[in-house]
């Protein structure tokens, strides 16, 4: 007899398979006799169909009290039918990070469930940005034949419902099961869990834990040709962006597939999901109604299957699909793999963009700047034909700038704006439906009936939108980088080394290494006694306080006090620290003087290179081109740019700067031919922290002077306590 234990794994399996494990193993009469047990009644029915009205929990009790039933039928029960939602497919291609890794050296470097524990040992950690899902932990592993690992899952999901007694608000917890594949041989992994939610979570994990790439499977159009048979196609949805044709169609018939076929009316729509009727067994006796979700990478059954049925037709049809899918990654050309690719759907991508509009864009970019480095070229067009809708879709992440066609100099021309007088930066801004451009300098709103240019010709433009410019931030350029480099390995793009901007709709692309702008101090080598020192996280938590006291200037600066304290070992402003590691010398901050900080340094195949920082103190917030701050920097930044003595310019700020700030400085430094090293928070700290070190002081004291010196800059009694 099956202890109450081992038959709770009942309540995971249909009532119409308990029924089944009881017919099959307890008599009519002893069923009838329990029945009268468990229910306290009699039946004057057949029992079968009695027990079709019984409850499961009462369907279990039956069982428990039938000693013909025993913990093996059931746990073979619970393994058959533990999968009793539908067969719900996410594909994804496999890449080890290990080229030489196989199906067979996988599942013997993982046997005894060393798979699980790793999985588990990250599950444990993992934040679920959806409280309607949580505890995903890995229960057991099973080879389902010689090239794949099944490896269970089961994990809580809520409901919540209103108590009718309480008429409070309620909630409890469900117990589902759902699985992976892993086949290395076939480049898959596929992913079948109730909760779409969790798919994602369990495709990072699987990265990270198991050294491989998980790349999301977009089921093209040609594959599904290939794959399933026309005319078992029942309905389809059809798509277009085609204009003057219907954006999109739901198409029902039950010979819809050589209908559709037939029609020239449908020719040029794309199908991202289609309904078939699919036979299950070789026999074709059992049938099911199979969907496809062509983007998504999805394929999924609507009849509950067995385990081993599931298993079979499972590792059957995903064989079939990825091996038309491995041969469009070995052989295909660009645009079948990005066809193939479900980029739009990468964990990453999804995090990084917000809506499709947005990750459509992103995912063209990519696709042009792989085009680009493929082919040798430097521009290519994007498929979004209107500027407009590039702007609506990146605007978060690129630096908009406005530079329209000018009739009178037959070229792109630089305007000026009528409030300063400056020229270097027009600003691009939208705002829902709303566009403005202002002057990067003055914040003055331009009108579109006052563009002049440089050579004072009245430039006219029908849009905001005829000379829009776009270059990327540094969050979309790094996300470029990851990209490329897990879905084309072969192509290498550096973002710190490599350029693109758009104009209008054609991305513009150069690999001179010689336009590069910004450099992080990191790179530069003469400067590795400082950022080639590690510090601690505490010794950081330590020297906060120090940046945030230290200021431009102290409470002594004059001339003669500058060239004492270059002889002192002590840190009373942002500059003292570069006099350790540069040739630097100090001086009285003040509007007039060549730079805050400046010395000769190694760059540009120079050897005495003049670099030239711009000083700030400590700024809690983001550093923005329109705060006071962003807009004394941009001043100062833009002065440096015009000098021809200044070959590099140091932004020195204990802060970070706004990514779109950042693009601003970077275009302007382009522009001039300038180079930027940047010198935020952790990179000044990096500074002081050496200082400190070579000076022999302690946190401590610094902490006390910078305090007294600061009682003194305001003209208040010294309190150092």
């Amino acid at each position: 007899m099956p202890s109450d234990n081992k038959s709770s794994k009942l309540l995971h399996v249909q009532n119409g398979v308990i029924r089944k494990l009881l017919y099959t193993h307890v008599t009519d009469e002893d069923l009838k006799n329990r029945y009268r047990l468990v229910m306290e009644r009699e039946t004057k029915k057949d029992i079968k169909e009695a027990l079709q009205r019984v409850e499961k929990a009462k369907l279990i009790e039956i069982i428990n009290k039938s000693p013909e039933i025993t913990e093996e039928h059931i746990e073979l029960c619970f393994e058959e039918n533990r999968y009793n939602n539908r067969p719900n497919f996410r594909l994804f291609h496999l890449q080890s990070l290990d080229p030489q890794t196989t199906s067979a050296s996988f599942i013997q470097a993982h046997k005894e469930d060393k798979a699980i524990k790793k999985l588990n040992q990250r599950l444990r950690d993992v934040s679920y940005s959806n409280d309607n899902v949580t505890s995903l932990i890995a229960v057991d592993q099973t080879i389902i034949d010689p090239q794949t690992l099944e490896i269970a899952f089961k994990y809580n999901e809520k409901y919540n419902f209103i108590d009718p007694e309480t008429e409070q608000n309620e909630f409890i917890y469900e117990l589902k099961y759902g699985f992976m594949w892993i086949n290395f041989d076939q480049r898959y992994v596929n992913i079948n869990l109730p909760s779409d939610l969790l798919v994602g979570t369990l495709s990072s994990v699987a990265e990270e834990t198991l050294a491989c790439l998980l790349i999301p499977v977009n089921i093209t159009k040609s594959i599904v040709e290939r794959v399933f048979p026309k005319d078992s196609m029942k309905r389809t949805t059809l798509s277009t962006a085609t204009s003057g044709k219907i954006e999109k169609i739901t198409l029902a018939d039950k010979e819809l597939g050589n209908k559709v076929s037939q029609n020239p009316e449908y020719e040029g729509y794309d199908s991202p999901s289609s309904v078939y009727q699919e036979a299950i067994n070789e026999d074709g006796e059992l049938y099911s109604t199979l969907g496809v979700n062509s983007e998504k990478g999805k394929i999924y059954l609507t009849r509950q299957l067995k385990a081993s049925d599931m298993r079979r037709w499972g590792l059957w049809r995903i064989g079939q699909i990825m091996s038309h899918m491995n041969s469009i990654h070995t052989n295909g050309d660009i645009d079948e793999k990005f066809d193939a690719f479900g980029i739009a759907e990468d964990s990453e991508v999804k995090t990084f963009a917000y809506g499709q509009d947005e990750k459509k864009a992103i995912v063209e970019l990519m696709k042009a700047l792989v085009i680009c480095k493929k082919q040798g070229i430097e521009s290519y067009r994007l498929l979004i034909e209107k500027p407009e809708k590039l702007v609506a879709a990146l605007k978060k992440h690129m630096n908009l700038r406005f530079r329209p066609y000018c009739d009178g100099c037959q070229e792109h021309a630089d305007l000026v704006c009528p409030s300063c007088g400056k020229f270097e930066i027009m600003v691009l801004s939208r705002k829902g439906q709303s566009t403005t451009v202002k002057c990067g300098f003055c914040s003055e709103d331009i009108e579109l009936d006052q563009l002049t240019c440089l050579m004072s010709h009245k430039v006219r433009v029908n849009s905001w939108y005829d000379g829009v410019l776009m270059y990327p931030n540094t969050a979309l350029t790094s996300l470029m980088q990851r990209m490329i480099k897990k879905y084309f390995p072969e192509v290498d793009f550096m973002a710190e080394e490599e350029q693109f901007h758009l104009s209008n709709n054609v991305l513009h692309y150069s690999a001179n290494k010689s336009s590069r702008v910004m450099y992080r101090v990191e790179e530069i080598p003469e400067l590795e006694k400082v950022w080639g020192r590690r510090i601690s996280n505490q010794r950081r938590e330590d020297l906060q306080e120090v940046m945030e006291l230290l200021k431009e200037k102290c409470s002594k600066q004059s001339s003669d006090a500058c060239k004492a304290c270059q002889k002192e070992h002590s840190i009373r402003c942002v500059m003292k620290p570069f006099i350790t590691f540069t040739n630097h010398h100090l001086h009285p901050h003040h509007g007039q003087e060549y730079g805050d900080i400046s010395f000769n340094m190694k760059m540009l195949n120079m050897d005495d290179a003049v670099f030239v920082g711009i000083a700030k103190s400590y700024e809690k917030k983001e550093i923005t081109s329109a705060s006071d701050k962003g807009r004394e920097m941009l001043e100062q930044f833009y002065g440096k740019c015009t000098d021809t003595m200044t070959h590099v310019i140091g932004i020195v700020v204990a802060g970070h700067l706004e990514q779109g700030f950042t693009a601003k400085l970077q275009d302007l430094a382009r522009r001039y031919n300038k180079k930027v090293v940047m010198w935020t928070y952790n990179e000044l700290l990096m500074a002081v922290d050496y200082a400190i070190h070579k000076y022999g002081l302690s946190i401590e004291n610094i902490i006390i002077d910078l305090k007294a010196d600061g009682s003194k800059r305001r003209g208040r009694p010294k309190n150092v306590s």
